[in-house]
């Protein structure tokens, strides 16, 4: 609770040293890594100690905490390693619990940044499907709209033929 309580007052540096405390005592203990992951890619900016604890939360909680997919899928895309980040979110999606509509959102910034349009189109409808946030249904609103000015005369007009 006290790491929790930290993160929630914006104590980063105490939950930083209260989740190295934890991990000193039960290294396989996921759910700090993810969190630790999380502090890294956010507010320290070391992608590759956040990349690592990511890495050791999924092979430590198995499946059981769905979050971390969508963490970790957010950092690989941010720094382009988009063949990993999309096993991760394959991975992701088949975890119970799992954010689909975030995982299928991460899946059309990847279609997007390898400029195929019509499966970013797709993709973010899919995600916009399967999402239940009134927030996160206008983000990917704009999104469609976005990917739809970039796409040429013959993808606006047939994209349902691709």
């Amino acid at each position: 609770m006290e790491i929790s309580k930290a993160i929630d007052e914006r104590d980063l540096s105490g939950a930083k040293l209260l989740l190295e405390e934890l991990l000193s005592i039960d290294p396989g203990y996921g759910r700090a890594h993810n969190h630790l992951g999380w502090i890294y890619e956010t507010k320290i900016k070391d992608f590759q100690k956040a990349q690592r604890h990511y890495e050791l939360a999924i092979k430590f909680c198995q499946g059981t905490y769905p979050v971390v997919y969508v963490n970790y899928g957010y950092l690989l895309i941010e720094f382009g390693h988009l063949e990993e980040a999309e096993k991760v979110i394959a991975e992701g999606l088949t975890v119970d619990g799992a954010d689909k509509a975030t995982l299928y959102y991460q899946k059309a910034k990847i279609a997007e940044h390898r400029k195929d349009y019509i499966k970013a189109y797709k993709t973010y409808l899919e995600a916009k499907n399967l999402n239940f946030n009134k927030d996160f249904h206008g983000l990917l609103l704009n999104e469609i709209g976005r990917v739809q000015m970039k796409m040429n005369f013959w993808q606006k007009n047939f994209k349902w033929l691709f």
